[in-house]
Parts: C-alpha cells; sequence; structure tokens
C-alpha cells in the first residue's frame, strides 16, 4: 500500500491513534535515556488504533483497540501486523511477533495492564489518556499525550461546570456548602474515593461495583461534549469539500464513475450518521440534564442516563473518533494545496481512506494491516 495512503491512518494526530513508534524513536533520538510508554522496549514499536470491531467481546467490544506491528519499524508505513487487545491471542501475538526474550515477564505484565486500561477507553484523545493514567497513578512520560496548558484548563472548567449542579445538590442546606460542595466535585473529578461519593451513588442508584467506572465515563461523556463544540467548524468545512468533489471525465470510465459516487454518497451517509449518533446522544444527556437542574422537574432522567452512561461513554468515543479521524485525514491531505483543491487522483485516494476509517473490522484476529 503506498505511503501516502497509509500516513493519515497511522499518524500522531488523530482521535482514534496514539504512534508509540513514532513518539519512542523521536524521544530516544532527543535523549536515549528518555522514558518510554512500554516497559518491554521492543513493544514501543507498537501503534495502537481504535477500530469498530463485530466479533469483540460483548457489548462493550463495539470499539477496540488494535495493535498495528509494522512490518518495518523505522518505516512504519510500508504496512504490518494487527491484532486487538481483547483477542485472547493477543499476548500470543505479541511473542510471536518480537520473541519471548524480548518481553520479560514482570514487564509484560505492567505493559498488558496498560493496554487493558487503553482498552477501556472509546478513543485515543491525548486528554483522555492524560487523564486515566493520573487516575490509575501510572507515571508516564507526558510526550505520549501532550495537551497544551490552556487546552488542558478549558477542557477541566467545562467538565467542572457540568459536575457542579449534582454536587451543590448533596448540600443544599449545609453551612459550608460552597466549601463542601467544591470538595465534592475534586472527588467526582478524581474518581477514586467511593466513600466520598457514596451519597451521590446512592441517590443515584448505581450498580454495586461499577460506581466509578460510571463516574468516568460522565467525565467522558462531558468532554466528547467540549470536543463536539470544538469540530463543528472543520466538520462544515470537509462537508463542503465533499459537496464539491467533482469527477473528471476524462479521467475514469463509466463504471468507475458510478462506483466512485457510490462511494461519495457513502461517506456522506456515514459522516451523517456518525455525527447524528452523537448529537443524540448528547441531546439525551442535555435534556435529562436540564430537566433535573435547571427545570427542577424530576431527576429519573438523569438518573437513567447515568445508570447507562458507560455505553452512552463509548458511543461518543466510536462515533466522534470516527469522524474525527476523517476530519485529520481530510485536513493532512488537503492543507497542502492552495484553497484545498487537490488534483484527482490524490482526492480518489483520501475517498479510499475515508471508507477505511468508516467501515467495521469483521476480522478479529492477526490480519494484514493496510
Amino acid at each position: 500500500m503506498a505511503q501516502d495512503y497509509l500516513k493519515p491512518m497511522l499518524d500522531v494526530g488523530s482521535p482514534r491513534v496514539l504512534n508509540c513508534n513514532v513518539i519512542s524513536r523521536r524521544l530516544g533520538a532527543e535523549n536515549p535515556e528518555a522514558q518510554l510508554f512500554f516497559r518491554c522496549k521492543p513493544l514501543n514499536k507498537l501503534v495502537l488504533i481504535k477500530d469498530t470491531d463485530l466479533q469483540g467481546y460483548g457489548s462493550k467490544a463495539s470499539i477496540g483497540t488494535k495493535l498495528y506491528v509494522p512490518f518495518n519499524e523505522n518505516d512504519i508505513y510500508e504496512g504490518g501486523r494487527t491484532v486487538f487487545v481483547h483477542d485472547k491471542m493477543m499476548p500470543q501475538a505479541l511473542e510471536d511477533s518480537f520473541g519471548a526474550g524480548a518481553l520479560p515477564p514482570v514487564s509484560l505484565e505492567e505493559d498488558l495492564r496498560i493496554l487493558r486500561i487503553l482498552d477501556s477507553l472509546p478513543s485515543m484523545d491525548p486528554f483522555l489518556l492524560k487523564d486515566v493514567f493520573i487516575r490509575e497513578k501510572i507515571e508516564m512520560n507526558p510526550a505520549y499525550f501532550d495537551v497544551p496548558a490552556d487546552l488542558w484548563d478549558q477542557i477541566e472548567l467545562y467538565i467542572l461546570q457540568g459536575f457542579e449542579p449534582l454536587a451543590r445538590a448533596a448540600f443544599p442546606d449545609a453551612i459550608a456548602s460552597d466549601e463542601m460542595a467544591r470538595k465534592l466535585i475534586e472527588k467526582i473529578w478524581e474518581g477514586r474515593d467511593l466513600d466520598a461519593l457514596r451519597p451521590l451513588i446512592m441517590a443515584l442508584r448505581l450498580p454495586k461495583g461499577e460506581e466509578l467506572e460510571i463516574f468516568a465515563a460522565w467525565k467522558g461523556v462531558i468532554f466528547y461534549g467540549f470536543q463536539r463544540q470544538r469540530t463543528l467548524p472543520s466538520i462544515g468545512d470537509m462537508q463542503s469539500w465533499i459537496q464539491e468533489i467533482k469527477i473528471p471525465l476524462a479521467a475514469v470510465s463509466s463504471v468507475e464513475r458510478a462506483e466512485i459516487k457510490a462511494a461519495i454518497e457513502e461517506v456522506k451517509t456515514s459522516l451523517q450518521q456518525e455525527w447524528g449518533l452523537a448529537d443524540k446522544v448528547l441531546k439525551t444527556y442535555q435534556e435529562a440534564y436540564e430537566k433535573m437542574f435547571k427545570e427542577q422537574a424530576g431527576s429519573g432522567d438523569f438518573v437513567k442516563f447515568m445508570q447507562n452512561s458507560n455505553q452512552a461513554y463509548r458511543t461518543l468515543g466510536n462515533s466522534l473518533g470516527k469522524v474525527g479521524h476523517a476530519v485529520y485525514c481530510w485536513d493532512s491531505m488537503t492543507k497542502r494545496y492552495k484553497d484545498r483543491k487537490m488534483p484527482w487522483e490524490p482526492t480518489r485516494e483520501l475517498l479510499g481512506l475515508f471508507g477505511k476509517v468508516f467501515s467495521v473490522e469483521k476480522k478479529a484476529a492477526q490480519t494484514g494491516a493496510w
């Protein structure tokens, strides 16, 4: 497969990709003693990709984490092989790729824990990566999920504002309600202290054993609401670009023309479906939130949403991740051309990329990647 085709699918920048290979090689060149992502050195050659999988492990497997092992670690765009983290053969696949002696058991166990944590996330957005490793108290090199301080502050403020009404509702009559609410907001953000969160857990009737996972999912839902707002302008620009695609008469046969037109319509439909799905989830959340905290019309809908927030979180991550990946591919391939007017061949190539982004992985075994 051509390098230009693979590059936007694997590069740092997409919300569905964590390119350990490129980042690790850059860090190693700058400082041979730099802390790398994985404890087993060979695993830092991997690229991790979020992908939809039909043969997963239950309802949570609609979005999985695919490990891309490049054939050439120094040029990952030559192609590689893949395996999903949730595949029972994944540890054996890593051993087959790198050799048993290269993956010391103690270090490998810690790396498998890291992979399981990543697999629990619906996307590879840097904010989610940084947040989950802070929450799990795992020291990681922040170069792998760089979030500018000003952007982190914006996201944090947005999320904390979402937590505040529920925290204040927990202390309606307390003299020191402001201070108590602030402390509770901090506990919701940290998502580790079950005892401190117990009053909310009881009020929301959260399933036993899933409480902290649900609070983390709620935090993720609010984050994706923030991401949706940031993505809106780019989505509009990309949709306009797709609308204006013109297939040159002399470049393709009538059969190819029909196939390309069908591909364009499929991209439009996929984009509309994924964006619409995310909008529906966020609208349901916002309506339940406003009904409880603004209209004072009852907590039933909000409680129901919270109890099912894990599924909402994964749906948002899957849909907005696909849309964000498509936007990244579009931006990286068109920005080099004036007014984003690409020649026909790279335009056709980009349509193929869109198809790959929105497609569903049908095989969970070790397969050729791209």
